[in-house]
């Protein structure tokens, strides 16, 4: 498992291989101690199935995460196949079966309720639910890594970093349009950080020149969702909204279904940086 992580993990993102040595970790927790990798069987899988499992009726694992660590450990002994340490794999998925949920639990964000909430909010903050809800970015990756150099106020153009996928060949920055909706919300934001900064922002300051949130959500192992959340769940009290579920994914999911009411899902998914695949599950 170690060999595994040695060879694969210059080419994966952070946060990859750091859901990898969890996995590694648990396979050497709840696996028989001391046992070798070619002693390991079916039902040794079926039985560290079990064991995750069990936390999910415990509730500190969702159904979810147990699907992906299966994953992961099928991968780490297919690999183990094909360099021919081990005959087969133990954790085949004909033998050892999990299931994910095909739909994500994303609802629909109208936009009165958006509206309702901006009323409460500073620039910055009117910013971040506009670049999620409106320009439909993933949040905290791509609103936090947005510089005043990606805005082009006067084409109405923006060219969004995406450090998600950046690891895959011809992606890291891709354009969509500065939204009629967004537009009026990064004017606002950009004349506030003008009078602060006392000159205009240049094109390496950061739309959201919020320092202390960069440095919380990008660590070691890749973003993190840094404080966001617990900061937007403080908007919606004083709006009087209830919180729905996955507060940003929601909202750039309702920006993908409304903007496929006026263009094709293609156009759409080149806008927001998804495959149709994954819009359709999302």
């Amino acid at each position: 498992l170690d060999d595994f992580n040695l060879r694969n993990a210059p080419t994966k993102k952070p946060s990859t291989v750091a859901v990898w040595k969890q996995v590694v970790q648990m396979l050497k927790t709840y696996m028989p101690e001391g046992i070798m990798l070619a002693d390991v069987t079916t039902g040794h899988a079926k039985a560290f199935l079990a064991k995750l499992q069990a936390r999910v009726k415990e509730g500190t694992m969702r159904p979810t995460t147990v699907h992906k660590r299966m994953g992961f450990a099928r991968q780490f002994f297919q690999d183990a196949v094909d360099w021919e340490y081990i005959p087969k794999n133990p954790f085949a998925s004909r033998t050892v079966k999990t299931s994910s949920p095909s739909t994500k639990s994303n609802v629909e964000v109208p936009r009165e309720t958006i509206e309702s909430i901006l009323k409460h909010c500073d620039p910055t903050w009117a910013a971040i639910v506009g670049l999620a809800r409106y320009g439909g970015l993933r949040t905290p990756s791509e609103t936090l890594s947005l510089k005043w150099g990606d805005i082009d106020f006067e084409n109405r153009r923006m060219s969004v970093p995406e450090p998600k996928v950046e690891h895959h060949e011809g992606r890291g920055v891709r354009s969509c349009p500065l939204f009629p909706e967004l537009a009026p919300l990064l004017e606002n934001l950009f004349a506030e950080a003008t009078e602060n900064l006392g000159r205009y922002p240049s094109r390496e300051d950061y739309v959201i020149g919020k320092d202390a949130y960069r440095k919380a959500a990008m660590r070691a192992g890749g973003w993190a969702n840094c404080n966001l959340r617990s900061q937007f769940l403080k908007l919606l009290r004083r709006a009087g909204v209830a919180p729905w579920p996955r507060l940003f994914h929601s909202m750039r999911a309702t920006r993908q279904t409304e903007l496929e009411r006026s263009f094709t899902m293609q156009v759409v998914c080149s806008w927001l940086g998804n495959t149709e695949s994954i819009a359709k599950k999302s």
